[in-house]
């Protein structure tokens, strides 16, 4: 077997601190998943099981990239380390959006905190319009840039491959703003801004491409060693730090803007097929059924009031 294989079959490190995050928000949506999935109705379209397998696969690829030994090689090979980020920016963060985690796992929570987390985007709710106004479309597209291309000049990269806690830090913040980024093109809830047009998101992919091709291709063609962290540590596999780092760039260059084309490729054929994006209706954006499917609100002084119980259910679930 290659040396490569086998190392990538090595024991996985099951980091605590990574695992008391991830198993709970996974039972959360598992949970959620199966109350709206013994709902009549809407609810119960809502609960695919498309959208269950998309969040575990996606939890299973996070677990894969940052538990598994690429972890470890990415310590030692500067091109396995961005086949992790592109794991966890390309692939883990889409397909956790794509499961629309947002009412499931209000819905795995009991129903006091179900209820007081909703009353947080009840349209006149203070949180809900600080995190409209932070999270408009223009801001997350330069936050993801800054921050994706922000970790890769070399003293900051370094310095995260000889810190323990700048690593970690690293990674949290690539994965957080992956996640804000697809949120804004799959158009997941929660549906707080203003229609945003197939062809806005478009744009929006599209304009992610550059910058992310012209990072890869500078690494890959560099005649030098940009990340000399890579030189100061023993080869494996025969590769020295120059071919690392071109295999590397390539990575980040080829499939990362493939990635990104992909989603353009699906917007615009969800475009041809004259689908529309999810807009915002009046009192709950239309998420009021996923918020809390069955029940009618009204908003009196940014609280929620039942109106009138669901027949199904002689309570509140």
């Amino acid at each position: 077997m290659h040396p490569l294989l086998q190392a990538l079959f090595s024991p996985w490190e099951w980091r605590f601190e990574i695992l008391i995050i991830l198993v709970p928000l996974t039972a959360l949506y598992t949970v959620g998943w199966r109350r709206l999935r013994g709902k009549r109705g809407r609810q119960s379209k809502l609960a695919t099981f498309a959208r269950l397998a998309a969040y575990w696969l996606g939890m299973a690829v996070l677990v894969t990239a940052l538990m598994s030994p690429i972890d470890a090689l990415g310590g030692q090979l500067f091109f396995m380390h961005m086949i992790q980020h592109l794991l966890t920016m390309m692939v883990a963060a889409p397909l956790l959006l794509l499961a629309n985690p947002f009412p499931f796992m209000l819905w795995g929570l009991p129903p006091g905190a179900r209820r007081a987390v909703a009353g947080q985007f009840a349209p006149r709710a203070r949180f809900r319009r600080a995190l409209t106004a932070v999270t408009q479309p223009f801001i997350i597209w330069f936050l993801f840039i800054f921050v994706y291309l922000g970790w890769h000049d070399p003293d900051f990269y370094n310095l995260a491959l000889t810190h323990d806690w700048i690593h970690d830090l690293e990674h949290i913040s690539f994965f957080t703003v992956a996640m804000l980024f697809w949120w804004i093109v799959i158009g997941a809830g929660p549906r707080l801004h203003a229609n945003f047009p197939i062809w806005g998101r478009m744009a929006f992919v599209a304009t992610a491409i550059p910058p992310n091709a012209i990072a890869g291709a500078v690494i890959a063609f560099s005649p030098t060693v940009i990340y000399t962290y890579y030189e100061s540590i023993p080869r494996i596999f025969g590769l020295t730090a120059l071919q690392d780092q071109m295999y590397g760039g390539i990575i980040m260059w080829v499939p990362g803007s493939m990635m990104l084309l992909l989603a353009m490729i699906i917007l615009l054929a969800g475009q041809m097929a004259g689908q529309e994006p999810p807009q915002p209706v009046e009192n709950w954006d239309s998420d009021e059924a996923m918020v809390a499917p069955g029940l009618e609100y009204r908003v009196t002084q940014n609280r929620w009031r039942k109106l009138q119980t669901p027949p199904e259910a002689g309570r509140t679930h």
